[in-house]
């Protein structure tokens, strides 16, 4: 996957901020729903980063890391 062209190299930044900060949270949440907002959050987040279309499933693994 290629990152949208048409975002400024602030936009991206602020996408990956905004992934990885979802990343951690995923770790330490265990409560369905919260988990499933930040899951709905992440989703949207690399569907503007890589310009996916709603249709379109997004390739990635939606399954965090255990928790320790």
């Amino acid at each position: 996957m290629k990152i949208d062209p048409a975002l400024s190299p602030e936009q991206v930044a602020a996408l990956s901020r905004e992934i990885l900060l979802c990343q951690r949270l995923l770790r330490k949440l265990w409560a369905n729903d919260s988990r499933r907002d930040v899951f709905a959050r992440r989703r949207s987040c690399y569907r503007i980063l890589y310009a996916i279309p709603l249709g379109v499933p997004v390739p990635i693994d939606w399954e965090p890391a255990p928790h320790p």
